[in-house]
């Protein structure tokens, strides 16, 4: 059975993300910025505050431009 290695897409760690400690079966959390990850289910939402500002982002953007948001991709 090989070991699942879960690493944040913030932090660095040497020359690699920083390896994220397991939580529970399979919820992971990043012990520098907070950052949670669940692999199992894609539609969680982090609580982080890079996280949060990255849909704050987002949700400002589509907002401005929003034909950018329905403009089909090929």
């Amino acid at each position: 059975m090989s070991q699942e290695t879960m690493r944040c897409p913030y932090c660095v760690l040497g020359s690699e993300f920083r390896p994220m400690c397991r939580r529970a079966k399979k919820s992971f959390l990043c012990v520098s910025c907070g950052h949670t990850a669940t692999p199992d289910d894609p539609y969680s939402k982090c609580p982080c505050s890079r996280c949060r500002e990255l849909k704050l982002t987002a949700s400002r953007l589509s907002r401005e431009r929003p034909a950018l948001a329905s403009t089909p991709t090929s």
